[in-house]
């Protein structure tokens, strides 16, 4: 079951809403007096301080919201989006407040219907902490799934809810790492991978995903699922023989290319950017964009003016394909594999590794490699593993390379540049594509060399000798960014914490 918390908001009138149809709830005016309707893929969308998409697949043609789960007031008629399902945009909302909503105009929410605004941008939450849930390639989920892994994305979830139960802190964003519905990224595909195993925490708190191999498809040249190298996104096949699409990611999502919840406009839903409170985040393409060098230079130089124009607390950024990992299925070594299939890694690290470090990025997730590896505190590791440097690219105890800083307990990292422009900042990487399957040793990569890249940490929780930089096992992110303080935890699937490091401002 969803842990739900409102923070204990005293509830504030609604000011307004965007649709023309809205209406100030009282007496005959009021239209939201309708039934409730039955809905498919209930999910939020670009929820911010003043505003939200509540988006769903069905027969109704509105909605209603109100701080009153039994007195919904302001009502909102629905538009069709390109892949069949319906929107209403509420503006003028105020900051930090709980909402109840309906789908076809009903006054009372049914529960679990129901949302908390963000902070005002650049403010804490009122209990100081935002807290950030992460999942990559979880897309294992239904019909679809991937054999030997049945049922795994729902027990990384459970993991989750467990370690939330234990404080009570809910979940405040929600990001997907890439490869989110196996086998294609289809529309089927995201129907059971997504919006049937996340149902519950959907309908309350804003998803925000990046684009992964799995999204885009068949291969042109190589006819596999998720092998495609096409930089179009119309260029999307589920099926061999059939003719291109555009790839159902793009009409599934609705993303502020147009800076509509904070940075700077990208003008496309490829990538974005956008603010809760006092963190700053930001989507990158790595599967699409990065395959076009036109394409990757305008990414890049977006990315500048975004980060330049930041001065959150925390910056956090995420795309699919890890600029370091050694898992089984995806070394970011072996830009020779298949074709080139996995260049994206060498691309991503080579061009922007140097823009995350000298514009205050904090931390960077990514998936593609199916287990969970986190690096040192990192700075200026453009190449291959076998140039890493203690003495060069990581924070040190007492100088000491011999002794890079592990983040955790009395060795937490210091946030040398908490804004845009720091000089010799440091950002940690980490992969967690761990959220619907863990790889063994026995994929594509050298067996000798899985989980053993140099950059990355040592996990005390693995089970082998000695111990591997990484670990095989399921599970997720929860990340809590408070006002000094920013604390990542690697939950498993049973809710236990494996690895945790805090880096303060």
């Amino acid at each position: 079951m969803l842990i739900t918390n409102f923070r204990n908001i005293a509830l504030a009138a609604v000011v307004g809403c965007l649709s023309a149809a809205c209406s100030d709830g009282g007496g005959s005016n009021n239209k939201c007096k309708g039934m409730e309707v039955t809905s498919e893929r209930l999910f939020l969308q670009q929820l911010s301080d003043t505003s939200v998409i509540i988006k769903w697949r069905g027969e109704a043609s509105a909605a209603c919201i109100g701080t009153q789960q039994d007195k919904l007031k302001i009502y909102g008629e629905a538009t069709q989006t390109a892949s069949g399902d319906k929107e209403v945009l509420f503006s003028d909302l105020e900051p930090e407040v709980a909402y109840f909503y309906s789908i076809g105009g009903a006054r009372t929410a049914p529960d679990g219907q129901t949302f908390v605004t963000s902070p005002e941008v650049g403010s804490l939450p009122s209990d100081g902490n935002t807290r950030i849930w992460l999942i990559g390639d979880s897309g294992t989920g239904g019909d679809d799934e991937r054999e030997g892994h049945e049922g795994e994305a729902a027990e990384v979830l459970a993991g989750m809810q467990a370690f939330i139960a234990r404080d009570g802190e809910p979940v405040d964003v929600f990001m997907m790492l890439g490869d989110n519905a196996y086998a294609v990224g289809s529309d089927f595909n995201y129907q059971q991978a997504v919006f049937e195993v996340y149902a519950e925490l959907l309908k309350q708190v804003s998803v925000w995903p990046t684009i992964g191999n799995h999204e885009m498809g068949l291969g042109a040249e190589i006819p596999i699922a998720g092998f495609s190298q096409s930089a179009d996104p119309g260029s999307y096949v589920a099926v061999e023989g059939a003719a291109p699409t555009r790839m159902p990611y793009l009409d599934i999502f609705t993303l502020p290319g147009n800076g509509e919840v904070g940075g700077v406009p990208s003008g496309t839903e490829q990538y974005y950017s956008f603010d809760y409170g006092n963190v700053h985040f930001v989507s990158l393409d790595s599967q699409l964009t990065a395959r076009d060098t036109d394409q990757m230079a305008a990414m890049k130089d977006w990315l500048i003016d975004d980060l330049s124009s930041n001065d959150s607390d925390w910056t956090v950024v995420i795309f699919h394909h890890p600029p370091y990992s050694k898992g089984a299925n995806h070394d970011s070594d072996d830009t020779e594999k298949i074709g080139g299939f996995d260049m994206p890694q060498q691309w991503m690290r080579e061009t922007f590794v140097p823009v995350f470090d000298n514009y205050g990025v904090d931390l960077v997730y990514n998936g593609h490699s199916h287990s969970y590896e986190r690096s040192y505190y990192l700075n200026n590791l453009i190449g291959k593993s076998d140039t890493y440097s203690a003495a060069a690219n990581a924070e040190l105890v007492d100088g000491d390379p011999d002794r890079p800083a592990s983040g955790r307990g009395v060795q937490a990292y210091e946030q040398l540049s908490p804004t845009s422009g720091g000089v010799d900042d440091r950002v940690v990487y980490t992969v967690a594509g761990n959220g619907g399957k863990a790889d063994s040793s026995s994929g594509i990569t050298d067996p000798d060399q899985w989980l053993l890249h140099p950059a990355m940490i040592g996990q005390p929780a693995d089970t082998v000798s000695p111990k591997r930089r990484g670990l095989p096992v399921i599970g997720s992110v929860v990340v809590d960014a408070g006002e000094n303080t920013l604390v990542a935890s690697f939950i498993d699937a049973n809710g236990e914490v494996l690895d945790r490091f805090t880096i303060n401002r």
